[in-house]
């Protein structure tokens, strides 16, 4: 496609080792170091996880120069979910239509091959007007937006998502990135809980705001660096995720959240974790649960877990959390079994 001098065209992952050098030094200029550190994009446009999720590139190019581009990923495990990436307009070319064209392309890729549920992060309210006039809308507690078909609303589609994770048809198994844009809805989902997860630093949305969307992802597969993380799935739909991650002295840290009140799914999540956490040398095991969140003391205290007296504090512009340490006792293992 050519538009006022503008070429237009997409190029799905693996893309070629000089086209993913272009993109970075661009995204880099535009997003700063640290964005690209996070997100651990150039393996992915290489073509890792090719088998997992289909990724295109659109690309607006002047005179052989990208210029523009926007990012789509679509899971292979569950074709209905995308996300959009990387929106980004060179500094000379803004105000052109072009991230508008990109992110229309990426609409009507995603939307051809029968997708439903395209999320996006954004925190820059000029880029959110664009993406509201392209149907994109906010989820409440967060600077995520989601672009249903049909247009429907976040709470629309957070209705039959509760519908579809039944609790008697779940399944626990590995994380991967098979599940990188699974994840999405859970997180965002609104849990009475306020810890979701310490390992990642994910709270829920009822008290936090969550600024994430597509770069949520990594913070789970940096934690396979020293531990692992599950998810519990229902009709392909991710209904809870558990993570530990390995400390100082053998100590393992313990983390999960469920978003259907089953206390049965959420149990099998940590004694999955726990089981890892113990057959990999594991001699301590501790869980934290913020003071005034009633609800997860209580589990952690029925799971086994015995409180100490250390505790932790965070301290945000949302407020400040007062964390309470707990142990699980390891000779409880045969509680995991």
């Amino acid at each position: 496609m050519i538009q006022e001098n503008f070429i237009f065209s997409k190029v799905e992952s693996p893309l070629p080792e000089k086209l993913v050098d272009d993109l970075l030094g661009m995204w880099t200029e535009i997003f700063g170091q640290d964005y690209l550190s996070n997100q651990n994009i150039r393996p992915v446009l290489l073509g890792k996880e090719k088998k997992y999720n289909r990724d295109i590139v659109f690309l607006a190019q002047h005179k052989e120069k990208i210029i523009a581009t926007s990012h789509l990923t679509i899971s292979r495990f569950d074709k209905r979910i995308g996300g959009i990436g990387e929106v980004a307009t060179d500094k000379q070319y803004r105000s052109k239509g072009l991230a508008r064209n990109l992110c229309s392309m990426a609409i009507e890729e995603f939307e051809g091959k029968n997708g439903e549920w395209l999320f996006l992060g954004t925190s820059n309210p000029v880029a959110a007007r664009l993406y509201n006039s392209l149907g994109w809308r906010f989820v409440p507690g967060t600077k995520v937006m989601m672009r249903i078909t049909g247009l429907k609303s976040p709470e629309d589609f957070f209705r039959y998502y509760r519908k579809q994770i039944k609790s008697n048809n779940i399944k626990i198994v590995s994380g991967s990135p098979g599940f990188r844009l699974q994840i999405i809805p859970p997180i965002i989902f609104p849990h009475d809980e306020i810890i979701l997860d310490y390992n990642t630093g994910i709270f829920s949305t009822r008290w936090f705001v969550q600024k994430s969307c597509m770069g949520l992802y990594p913070r789970y597969e940096r934690i396979c660096s020293d531990g692992t993380w599950f998810v519990a799935v229902s009709n392909k739909f991710v209904s809870g995720i558990s993570s530990v991650r390995f400390q100082e002295e053998k100590t393992a840290q313990v983390d999960g959240f469920c978003s259907i009140n089953n206390t049965s799914v959420l149990s099998g999540l940590y004694r999955k974790t726990i089981r890892f956490a113990i057959n990999n040398g594991a001699c301590h095991i501790h869980m934290v649960a913020d003071r005034a969140d009633a609800k997860k003391n209580e589990f952690l205290v029925k799971m086994g877990c015995v409180q100490t007296n250390e505790t932790i504090k965070i301290e945000s512009k949302e407020g400040i959390l007062d964390l309470v340490v707990y142990e699980y006792p390891i000779t409880a293992r045969k509680k995991t079994k």
